[in-house]
């Protein structure tokens, strides 16, 4: 995968103009870095190592299939007409073949899934990048991806209004573990580098490039 590639590279490849905050955005990092090793990542490896994959499998289909209605309407938003039927497909086949998304029929019936955030929505209506920063817990991030951080959470509010404080809660949990787990073997590749905070924020960086031009990144975005 072209990403895990570019996280491969030596990192020294961002100036000082994208990162002017970097004395308070490393603080955040290593309180970050610190919750992560204390609590998330235990829990993520238990989960990992405990759980039936079946059972691993279902709460991340179901992860999914939420996931693709925020991508549906950000693909709406960007005017991506093709991918955003293929993504109402996606949810309208796994909401009810795959009974509620526990099952993710459309991507055997060769429905790819994609990925879009409001970050993303941000950056392809203009909107600048801004400076990076890094936030507590949610880790690295841009002022524009920020701001779709921020009305993707209400999206997701939406969504689940229906459902009672100890549902959202658990639905929540399932959801971060999930990620978590994903994210194990970038783990992995901080512990191995020499400055673990200009890896996560280079790749962060690149991989927002990819994201937002679908992986077709132009010559003179190529790092």
């Amino acid at each position: 995968m072209r990403f895990l590639m570019l996280m491969l590279t030596p990192f020294s490849l961002w100036a000082n103009d994208i990162d002017p905050w970097e004395e308070v955005n490393r603080v955040t990092f290593e309180f970050n870095q610190t919750l992560d090793e204390n609590i998330f990542e235990p829990i993520a490896k238990s989960y990992q190592e405990n759980i039936p994959e079946t059972i691993q499998n279902r709460v991340s289909d179901f992860s999914s299939n939420i996931g693709d209605i925020n991508t549906f309407s950000n693909e709406l938003a960007q005017f991506e007409i093709m991918s955003s039927v293929n993504t109402l497909s996606r949810i309208l086949i796994n909401s009810t073949a795959g009974l509620l998304g526990i099952f993710d029929i459309a991507s055997e019936l060769g429905l790819k899934k994609t990925y879009e955030d409001f970050g993303q929505t941000l950056a392809v209506w203009g909107m600048p990048e801004g400076d990076y920063v890094v936030l507590p817990i949610l880790g690295p991030s841009t002022l524009r991806d920020t701001t779709g951080v921020i009305v993707d959470s209400l999206q997701s509010m939406e969504q689940t209004k229906s459902l009672d404080i100890i549902e959202t809660t658990s639905l929540s949990a399932a959801q971060a573990v999930d990620m978590r787990v994903k994210l194990l073997p970038i783990s992995n590749l901080l512990k191995k580098s020499d400055d673990p905070y200009i890896v996560m924020r280079s790749s962060y960086l690149q991989k927002r490039q990819f994201d937002i031009h679908n992986g077709n990144v132009p010559d003179d975005d190529e790092f």
